[in-house]
Protein backbone atom coordinates (compact mmCIF):
# COMPACT_ATOMS: atom_id res chain seq x y z
CA UNK A 1 0.00 0.00 0.00
CA UNK A 2 2.99 2.39 0.71
CA UNK A 3 4.32 1.88 -2.75
CA UNK A 4 1.14 2.76 -4.52
CA UNK A 5 0.70 6.12 -2.56
CA UNK A 6 4.49 6.61 -3.03
CA UNK A 7 3.48 6.71 -6.85
CA UNK A 8 0.68 8.52 -6.47
CA UNK A 9 2.74 11.43 -4.72
CA UNK A 10 5.07 11.22 -7.36
CA UNK A 11 2.79 11.53 -10.16
CA UNK A 12 1.63 14.22 -9.08
CA UNK A 13 4.52 16.07 -7.68
CA UNK A 14 6.22 15.37 -11.07
CA UNK A 15 3.04 16.98 -12.94
CA UNK A 16 3.30 19.99 -10.72
CA UNK A 17 6.16 20.59 -11.85
CA UNK A 18 5.96 19.85 -15.55
CA UNK A 19 2.80 22.16 -15.67
CA UNK A 20 5.26 25.20 -13.60
CA UNK A 21 8.01 25.04 -16.24
CA UNK A 22 5.32 25.06 -18.77
CA UNK A 23 3.39 28.10 -17.72
CA UNK A 24 7.10 29.94 -16.73
CA UNK A 25 8.39 28.81 -19.99
CA UNK A 26 4.81 30.40 -22.00
CA UNK A 27 4.65 33.59 -19.94
CA UNK A 28 8.67 34.88 -20.45
CA UNK A 29 8.01 33.68 -24.43
CA UNK A 30 4.54 35.93 -24.16
CA UNK A 31 6.06 38.69 -22.14
CA UNK A 32 9.06 39.52 -24.09
CA UNK A 33 7.77 42.84 -25.81
CA UNK A 34 11.11 43.42 -27.81
CA UNK A 35 10.46 39.70 -29.99
CA UNK A 36 6.46 40.29 -29.68
CA UNK A 37 5.42 44.05 -30.40
CA UNK A 38 2.09 44.78 -28.28
CA UNK A 39 0.14 45.04 -31.50
CA UNK A 40 0.76 43.46 -34.37
CA UNK A 41 -1.92 45.24 -37.01
CA UNK A 42 -0.64 48.76 -36.58
CA UNK A 43 2.43 48.53 -38.43
CA UNK A 44 5.15 51.01 -38.46
CA UNK A 45 5.78 51.03 -42.28
CA UNK A 46 3.50 53.33 -44.38
CA UNK A 47 3.53 51.73 -47.52
CA UNK A 48 2.84 54.23 -50.47
CA UNK A 49 4.93 57.10 -49.36
CA UNK A 50 8.21 58.40 -50.18
CA UNK A 51 10.93 59.01 -48.02
CA UNK A 52 12.92 62.37 -49.46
Amino acid sequence: MGNIIAIVASILVGGGVAAATIVGVVTSTTNDTVENPPSVSQSTVQYGTTNN
